[in-house]
């Protein structure tokens, strides 16, 4: 397997990565002090805290990574995605609680235009009914919930809300915590991810998995950190969530098509986020936020070299993968690297965090660290067993793919640098 040599357009982007990351250190320093007292710099409707300041990162880094597939995507999808990521960007931050909604939904309204418009795939229809009935027909009763809220805590900021503690508040608080959780999602509001992630097109694979799923967490915190623990997060549900977990795994080892594999996997990983904030503290509310970016990270990385193996082998059947990298070194070592971020191995900061659940959940009784070690070694097996796949029984396979293929396998590198460096910035 040969390449010509890798575009100007690449040595750009990593000329800006590099800069990025040289300010990103210094920028981090300054958020010590914001990150010990749990607050945040705060100017009208938005709201800049730690929380805000490593989900845009996630989102910066995903759409720079996307920026290498370019020449690949039509112009509409570009624009598409760049209104999801910009409302993103926006929700982050914002704490207003009706422009928090607007930019929610402006994030995820592109992509299901996308995944009806730009799938090229025969079910995307049903799948677009899916997301659109699980995600879209719970915006209105969200946008209700906020607005009623909103009269009841006397204002529409956020950060000034939980003054009341009647139960009507807290009800229309857990209500909607759980139109949160539909979209993150979990259990037993999982059903519609994998079937879109089949039917989608590959960019919006990545922001599905890779932002989308953090605003339900999102969401989430912003409106009831304060009755996670105890109402909406509570040690059962927690349990009873990793012991599907286990189940998303035994249905993901029978799966041979790699983005529903991928989809049950995702579904799994993201339940440490909520364990986290299930055991409680500030600590593993920070690690929660971590993890998010970490998943996020790997998530895009292993639907970007799927995309990239489709590229190749003109298949996403995981059987037959192992034709795409026999005959290349490069994409052994990447297909290697990419799994690895998928089972949190260190230095990845899904590692740190899921040590640091383990740690502080042994005071949440004996059962769920029983039921977390399942998930642990199930989490880190399913990766494990397709490395040994895609590493067993080479045979000789040629491509011969050009400088476009190049820059491809560069926006790889630049994710799995970022999934296995991050624990020294954060």
């Amino acid at each position: 397997m040969g390449f010509k040599s890798f575009s100007w357009y690449s040595g750009l982007i990593g000329a800006l990565s590099v800069s990025g990351l040289i300010i990103l250190v210094e920028a981090c320093a300054g958020l010590d002090s914001i990150w010990l007292s749990h607050s945040g710099v705060t100017a009208g409707v938005f709201c800049f805290d730690v929380i805000s300041f490593y989900l845009i990162l996630l989102s910066i880094l995903l759409s720079l990574s996307l920026s290498f597939w370019v020449e690949s995507m039509s112009y509409f999808s570009r624009f598409m995605i760049f209104l999801s990521v910009l409302g993103s960007l926006l929700c982050y931050c914002c704490v207003h609680v009706v422009w928090f909604w607007v930019f929610y939904e402006m994030s995820i309204v592109p992509l299901l235009v996308l995944l009806i418009v730009d799938s090229p795939y025969s079910e995307r229809y049903v799948a677009s009914w899916y997301l659109l009935g699980y995600v879209v027909f719970t915006s209105l009763p969200m946008l209700l919930c906020i607005l009623y809220l909103s009269l009841l805590e006397g204002g529409f900021n956020m950060g000034c809300w939980g003054s009341s503690d009647s139960w009507v508040v807290t009800g229309s608080l857990i209500v909607l915590a759980f139109l949160f959780i539909t979209k993150i999602p979990l259990p037993p509001f999982h059903v519609w991810l994998p079937i879109v992630h089949a039917e989608a097109s590959s960019p919006v694979s990545v922001c599905l998995s890779g932002y989308i799923m953090k605003l339900g967490l999102l969401g989430v915190c912003r409106f009831c950190f304060f009755l996670l623990p105890d109402f909406i997060f509570s040690l059962a549900y927690t349990v009873i969530c990793f012991l599907c977990s286990v189940l998303f795994f035994f249905s993901a080892s029978r799966e041979l098509d790699g983005k529903r594999w991928l989809a049950f996997l995702s579904l799994s990983h993201i339940l440490v986020a909520m364990g986290c904030l299930s055991v409680g503290g500030w600590v593993l509310s920070g690690s929660a936020i971590l993890y998010c970016m970490g998943h996020g990270l790997s998530a895009g990385v292993m639907f970007l070299f799927l995309w990239l193996m489709y590229d190749v082998v003109a298949t996403r059947n995981l059987a037959l993968l192992k034709s795409g990298i026999s005959g290349s070194l490069l994409f052994r070592v990447l297909a290697c690297c990419c799994l690895c971020t998928a089972c949190s191995l260190p230095p990845t900061v899904q590692f740190f965090c899921e040590v640091s659940l383990m740690t502080d959940g042994a005071w949440s009784g004996g059962f769920f660290l029983l039921v977390f070690y399942a998930y642990v070694f199930m989490g880190g097996l399913m990766p494990l067993f397709l490395v040994g796949s895609l590493l067993s029984r080479h045979y000789d396979v040629s491509f011969h793919g050009g400088s476009a293929i190049g820059v491809k396998v560069y926006s790889l590198f630049y994710l799995i640098m970022w999934s296995f460096g991050l624990f020294l910035v954060c």
